[in-house]
């Protein structure tokens, strides 16, 4: 028997988002799935420990198009890298389940990779997130520039659409453990000449839960995280 092929995998990582997932859920089932055919979504459990769970089982039940999986808690770039690991797209798109990034337009972007081009990275131009992160987010953006000689500008965006051949090319320089494995596709597919259209999108205030990162947690992330690129550096050039 024959399988069909995949054209398009979400890669949705979610941890402790009850109020919100059914909607996430719902966002992708009708501006992605229903446009696209033969598209999936893959959500990644990184061990919630509300309803969001057994939540995801219901949808899941009801729509064969999404796919669920369970994992110990382990940090966003785990629950992305899993995701990745069991997504069968021929192209593959990354977003956050918190809904701050709309998905009305995702067809223009989709329309991108249909003219040629191999990814298509969001820019949040105005974003509604604390100070602190709108800092980091800039250093992040001098620090690839300077380290990798690439011009990103919202380079760890939680929505990028690419080829799968983008994902096989930076697959080995993002090993298990990597922190932030969406900046390191972004990294490794401009420093491969990869054609990638950086486009603009909407970003709104979250409607429900909360940041995981807070600030202390934040800075420690941020120390490994720089860590890890120095050694991205090594490796890529």
């Amino acid at each position: 028997m024959s399988v069909s092929p995949v054209s398009l995998s979400v890669v949705m990582p979610v941890y402790n988002e009850q109020e919100a997932i059914v909607g996430a859920v719902d966002d992708v089932q009708r501006h992605v799935l229903d446009r696209i055919a033969g598209a999936e979504l893959v959500v990644v459990n990184d061990g919630s420990k509300d309803d969001t769970g057994p939540l995801l089982d219901q949808l899941a039940a009801s729509d064969s198009r999404l796919r669920v999986v369970h994992k110990p808690n382990g940090g966003h770039g785990s629950a992305l890298l899993a995701g990745l690991g069991v997504a069968r797209g021929e192209h593959l798109f990354l977003i956050d389940s918190d809904r701050q990034i709309p998905l009305d337009e995702f067809h223009l972007a989709w329309a991108e990779v249909g003219k040629g081009s191999d990814g298509v990275f969001g820019v949040r131009r105005r974003r509604y997130d604390p100070a602190l992160r709108l800092y980091l987010t800039a250093a992040v953006r001098l620090a690839v520039s300077i380290m990798f000689g690439v011009r990103l500008f919202d380079a760890n965006v939680p929505y990028k659409l690419f080829r799968r051949a983008v994902w096989t090319e930076a697959q080995p320089f993002v090993p298990a453990g990597t922190l932030a494995p969406s900046l390191f596709i972004a990294i490794v597919a401009k420093a491969r000449g990869y054609r990638i259209v950086e486009r603009d999108v909407v970003h709104k205030e979250r409607d429900t839960g909360e940041v995981s990162l807070k600030r202390m947690k934040l800075f420690k992330f941020c120390a490994a995280a720089l860590s890890q690129l120095l050694e991205l550096r090594r490796r890529v050039r």
